[in-house]
């Protein structure tokens, strides 16, 4: 006769088995605990740093000739990101020739622990902005937005990429007789290699462009700005869409130069401003170039551009005019233009067009149309 387990040892195994079911949740919950006190030290130390490296970099700034100030620095966001709130940020450059100094009431700077490299900021409330031009006259101005992002990259803890995105901006300055607009504005900025241009190709007959160092785009809709006498376009720009890039090595910015030397510096050492992207739609004006320019030794603009260009009569007869060119000048224009349309206008009415600047004279193909001085 076979004799059945009795009730005893038959709950045994069910015993056990609660019993490491119990152990599991137990290391479950230490896991969790450790992960999250991990979590919870990672952060505060994260704080901490910002705090710390946010008073070291004012205080290098400091050494430079940049007062940097606020009236209160919190840091939250506890705990999935850092975020900072800062109130009545200040910048100013009092031994930077023009004084320039900023006020912003309110910023936001937003950092995620897993990503340090991504840094994303807004900004609340009207930003006032103070400098004296060369009169030694002060000039003021306000910037206000419905809503104001930046976001910067970083690689090495250095700054590689910026972006800002303004809507429904409005910018009021004593140097306008009237607010400047836009519904929508834009710049993305990014670093690159740069360096110098490399050794000419004998063959080829031209000298090789150098490497970009900072290339900048700027897109902007519905921009308004103050309406002048000298303005044959009028006031309103339906879009603009500009991409410039600073080829050659940039001159090391020491506090207190002059724009003057730095772009000297710059210019003598091969630099040159490259326009990839030229875009605009302005009343009548449809345009599209790309080109090349730089200084000269008296730092006058020098350099070429081409591309397609439609609606430009009101500009031609603006220039007439204000003087800066002749009728006989206008009216050759106006031939050529209608006689490169009748071959080459595209499909938006636009025709090819090369523009050449140097030795201050501006070339509109090969008719002279006016002249340019020193930038500086």
């Amino acid at each position: 006769m076979v004799q059945r387990p009795s009730a005893a040892y038959r709950e045994c195994p069910d015993a056990q088995g609660r019993a490491a079911l119990r152990a599991r949740y137990v290391y479950l919950i230490l896991f969790v605990l450790v992960a999250i006190g991990a979590w919870t030290g990672w952060w505060f130390y994260l704080a901490g740093e910002v705090r710390t490296r946010t008073n070291d970099w004012i205080t290098a700034q400091a050494a430079q000739g940049v007062e940097v100030a606020y009236t209160d620095f919190q840091v939250g966001g506890y705990p999935y990101r850092i975020e900072i709130e800062i109130d009545n940020l200040t910048v100013s450059a009092p031994r930077q020739p023009g004084r320039p100094a900023a006020a912003v009431p309110h910023v936001t700077v937003l950092g995620l622990p897993w990503n340090p490299n991504l840094v994303i900021a807004s900004i609340t409330g009207p930003s006032e902005f103070r400098w004296t031009d060369a009169k030694g006259v002060e000039q003021r101005a306000t910037a206000t937005a419905a809503s104001a992002g930046l976001s910067v990259g970083l690689e090495r803890g250095q700054p590689q990429r910026l972006a800002l995105s303004l809507a429904d901006f409005r910018l009021v300055s004593t140097t306008a007789p009237e607010p400047i607009t836009a519904k929508v504005f834009e710049i993305h900025a990014r670093r690159q290699a740069g360096g110098a241009a490399p050794a000419a190709d004998g063959g080829s007959g031209q000298s090789p462009t150098a490497p970009l160092a900072v290339e900048v785009a700027i897109d902007g809709e519905n921009i308004h700005m103050a309406a002048t006498p000298d303005q044959p376009l009028g006031p309103d720009i339906e879009r603009l869409a500009l991409t410039l890039g600073l080829a050659g090595p940039l001159p090391r910015l020491v506090p207190g130069t002059a724009p003057r030397e730095l772009v000297a510096a710059w210019a003598q050492a091969g630099g040159t401003l490259e326009i990839t992207r030229a875009e605009t739609k302005w009343a009548s004006l449809d345009l599209t170039m790309t080109g090349s320019f730089s200084v000269d030794s008296q730092m006058r603009p020098i350099g070429a551009t081409s591309g397609r260009i439609g609606g430009l009569e009101p500009l031609i007869d603006g220039a007439v005019a204000r003087g800066r060119i002749s009728d006989g000048q206008a009216s050759s224009i106006k031939q050529a233009l209608n006689a490169i349309g009748f071959i080459a206008r595209d499909a938006q009415g636009r025709v090819p067009v090369a523009i050449n600047i140097q030795d201050g004279r501006i070339m509109f193909g090969p008719v002279p149309v006016g002249q340019v001085g020193p930038i500086f």
